[in-house]
C-alpha cells in the first residue's frame, strides 16, 4: 500500500468500524471484546501507524476531537532513536496528518 493511501484507508476503516473510535476520558480503553471483536482492523491500522510514526507501540482508538476533526490516539516510545530511559506515553494524532504521506515522508 503507498502512503497517499494511508490516509483514506484509515478514514474508511473509522467510518466502517465505529465501535474504533471512542472518546475515552483519562486512562480508559476499548473493550477487550471490542478489541478481538476488530482485531484483524486494529491490526491493520497497527501496521500503517509503524510505517509513519517514529516509535509506534499500540494503537488505542479513533477520536473525535472538540472542532469535530478526528484523530488516531496511541502509544509511542518518545525515547525511540535515542540513550534515553525507555518511555512509553500517549499521542493523539490529526488523522489529516495522513492526507499527503508520500513514500519517504514519516509523521
Amino acid at each position: 500500500m503507498k502512503k497517499e493511501k494511508y490516509y483514506k484507508r484509515l478514514n474508511k476503516i473509522r467510518q466502517e468500524y465505529p465501535e474504533l473510535t471512542f472518546n475515552n476520558n483519562g486512562y480508559e480503553y476499548l473493550s477487550s471484546k471490542i478489541k478481538e471483536k476488530h482485531k484483524k482492523q486494529i491490526e491493520e491500522i497497527s501496521e500503517i501507524l509503524k510505517d509513519t510514526i517514529p516509535g509506534f507501540e499500540r494503537f488505542d482508538n479513533f477520536r473525535v476531537e472538540n472542532d469535530g476533526a478526528f484523530s488516531v490516539r496511541i502509544q509511542c516510545n518518545y525515547s525511540h532513536g535515542t540513550d534515553y530511559l525507555y518511555f512509553i506515553g500517549v499521542d493523539y494524532i490529526d488523522l489529516e496528518n495522513f492526507k499527503n504521506l508520500n513514500d519517504d515522508k514519516r509523521i
